[in-house]
């Protein structure tokens, strides 16, 4: 079996850092933490969606060392380790942002903090790094969740499970730590969408109880 995560605001958490990197631009006195939240306040204001891609080329690329992992990301990947089951992280990642004046390499930082974190290494969390997929669109990481034939898919976007050709036999997995309103879920995700708030849930709905 092979599961498929998703990388930002999945495995690498950034809600304390947006805030931080608002708050430092005098974006806000006291920014709202929680990505979604942050994203809306700033979407209300003129220019405010660039403002919020500007934050988050800076977040992703020259301050990414700031991100936190996920709290449980390493438990449930460790047991897929001990369980034999296969993880490819794919991300919807392209390798320079359009937003970015710093130039930063995307890619290369978040594989830097795969590797700060351990991923990479045999006493940590064993991937390869085969294992790890950017993707310029969001299609082509539909395509690829596909292609390597996962039987699940993490993800903390909505969006990616009602993306045109996301695979039928793929068992969607909404990572919600906020707990947002079900009722407010795109309808035509249907009731096959599984959200979860935290990754000790997801590893009880994947391992079954006990793990």
């Amino acid at each position: 079996m092979r599961i498929g995560i998703d990388f930002d605001n999945t495995i690498a958490g950034y809600d304390g850092l947006f805030a931080t990197l608002a708050e430092e631009r005098g974006l806000f006195q006291r920014a709202p933490v929680g990505k979604r939240d942050l994203r809306d306040a700033l979407r209300q204001r003129p220019e405010g969606e660039l403002t919020w891609r500007r934050l988050q080329a800076t977040a992703y690329g020259s301050r990414m060392g700031d991100a936190e992992l996920q709290d449980g990301v390493a438990r449930f990947i460790r047991t897929c380790a001990q369980t034999g089951i296969s993880v490819s992280v794919v991300s919807h990642k392209t390798r320079h942002a359009n937003f970015a004046s710093d130039g930063a390499d995307l890619r290369r930082a978040a594989t830097a903090w795969m590797e700060e974190h351990g991923f990479f290494d045999v006493t940590g969390l064993k991937l390869c790094r085969d294992d790890i997929h950017f993707e310029d669109t969001r299609a082509a990481k539909v395509a690829r969740i596909s292609q390597l034939n996962c039987q699940w898919f993490i993800d903390d976007l909505e969006e990616v499970f009602a993306e045109p050709g996301f695979p039928s036999f793929v068992r969607a997995v909404l990572y919600d730590p906020h707990g947002r309103d079900p009722a407010a879920k795109d309808p035509g995700l249907g009731a096959d969408l599984l959200r979860c708030r935290h990754w000790d849930e997801i590893g009880g709905h994947v391992f079954g109880p006990g793990h």
